[in-house]
């Protein structure tokens, strides 16, 4: 009779540590559901809810693209810069005004552009490295060390957060830039034009180029239309852009 009542008293045990572990769960789970849903910076103690609406996430892209350029150029006017890229640009032109005015054929077009799209992206090879080289800089490093913000996001008054309550890490910004900042495919196509064939490089780049474009293409349509406005890259990055609002 004793053993049984121990074994009585051992299971409502065991059944109230259940009860309290599931309850401790379950606390856990909305506690991380409170902090993706009311993000709060703990070192300001800014308190964020709302998602950046689609304008001002164009608005601060269109200017951190500006920044960015205006500094590769900047970069680009103290390097050296291959005597033969205005050659091969004007040659590359010249063959798009033959293909306008009829004067070849698409075929004909085609040939020709295989060459001197090679040589013109083997000229600018150094432009293509400081370009590279500054996305990650700018996309990732100081966006990481800027608490989800670029200068651009910091005008619009918007940030970047994790989507599920976990602190930020590079990964999560590298994940972000290969989506919509056209990251890994600007690596894949240094690669490329340094060490394969001409009419590889030319189909492989356009192809390349092509899923680039359309990647983007779908990230926008989802940011406009998407309840939670997130795009492809908040999506591999598990990431969502939000409105700074204080409360």
């Amino acid at each position: 009779m004793a053993r049984r009542k121990k074994d009585v008293i051992e299971a409502e045990a065991r059944v109230k540590n259940t009860k309290k572990k599931g309850k401790r769960v379950e606390a856990e789970q909305m506690e991380k559901e409170k902090l993706v849903d009311d993000f709060k910076d703990s070192n300001s103690g800014k308190k964020y809810t709302q998602k950046a609406f689609f304008f001002p996430r164009v608005i601060s892209y269109i200017i951190d693209i500006i920044i960015v350029s205006m500094v590769a150029s900047f970069i680009m006017v103290v390097l050296p810069r291959s005597e033969n890229y205005d050659i091969y640009l004007q040659e590359y032109e010249q063959v798009q005004a033959d293909l306008i005015e009829n004067k070849i054929t698409v075929d004909e077009y085609i040939q020709r552009s295989i060459e001197v799209v090679h040589d013109l992206d083997y000229s600018n090879v150094v432009s293509m490295v400081v370009e590279v080289v500054l996305l990650i800089l700018y996309f990732v490093v100081f966006q990481c060390y800027n608490k989800g913000q670029t200068l651009g996001k910091k005008i619009m008054n918007i940030r970047v957060v994790s989507s599920d309550g976990e602190r930020l890490t590079f990964n999560h910004y590298i994940y972000r830039s290969v989506i919509i900042h056209s990251l890994l495919a600007n690596i894949l196509i240094i690669g490329m034009v340094l060490f394969i064939d001409k009419s590889v490089y030319y189909y492989a780049s356009f192809t390349l180029q092509g899923i680039q474009i359309l990647l983007i293409i779908i990230s926008v349509f989802m940011v406009m239309y998407k309840k939670d406005g997130r795009g492809l890259q908040d999506l591999v990055g598990h990431t969502r852009v939000i409105m700074c609002n204080e409360e």
